[in-house]
């Protein structure tokens, strides 16, 4: 097909289902049709604090709950079933920690503070991104189309199956 000079051709839209659900958005991006601007907690971050603080936590209720279980002493490992600040009350009820039992119980209570901080860090800072305004009918439900699924129709006196390929 000759185009005459100066003019070009519009390329061809795409189908609904070949356009995104999200796109992420830069400052300054042009915003496509049939796109807005939305906002939504950082999931990142929002979801490195929950796994940083559920490692730390778990780890430290598997051992509070192995000890009471084989020792049946609640008052020495006890803490550590209380988030956050459980292992260090642990340093002081547990008998004899020093050394390495000292460190890893305040490395498990900084841990579990730092994964509080990344979760609550995540849903402050708001992430931009655009999303989709139109709704995209699954493909093969357009008149004539192919659908994967047959159509039963039950009357009173007949009945009807109807499979388009």
């Amino acid at each position: 097909m000759l185009v005459p000079q100066g003019y070009y051709l519009m390329p061809p839209s795409l189908p609904p289902w070949a356009n995104p659900r999200t796109i992420e958005y830069q400052e300054g991006d042009p915003i496509p049709r049939g796109y807005a601007l939305k906002t939504r907690a950082d999931r990142t971050l929002a979801g490195a604090g929950l796994v940083t603080f559920g490692v730390s936590y778990a780890l430290s209720f598997t051992v509070a709950g192995i000890a009471t279980l084989a020792e049946e002493d609640f008052d020495e490992f006890g803490p550590l079933f209380i988030p956050f600040v459980g292992p260090m009350i642990a340093t002081t009820t547990l008998d004899d920690v020093e050394g390495a039992g000292l460190f890893w119980l305040t490395m498990d209570s900084v841990t579990q503070i730092g994964g509080l901080l990344l979760y609550v860090a995540g849903l402050a800072h708001e992430e931009v991104y655009l999303q989709r305004q139109f709704k995209v009918p699954p493909r093969g439900t357009e008149d004539g189309a192919a659908s994967r699924w047959p159509t039963v129709s039950i009357g009173a006196s007949s009945a009807e199956l109807r499979w388009r390929f």
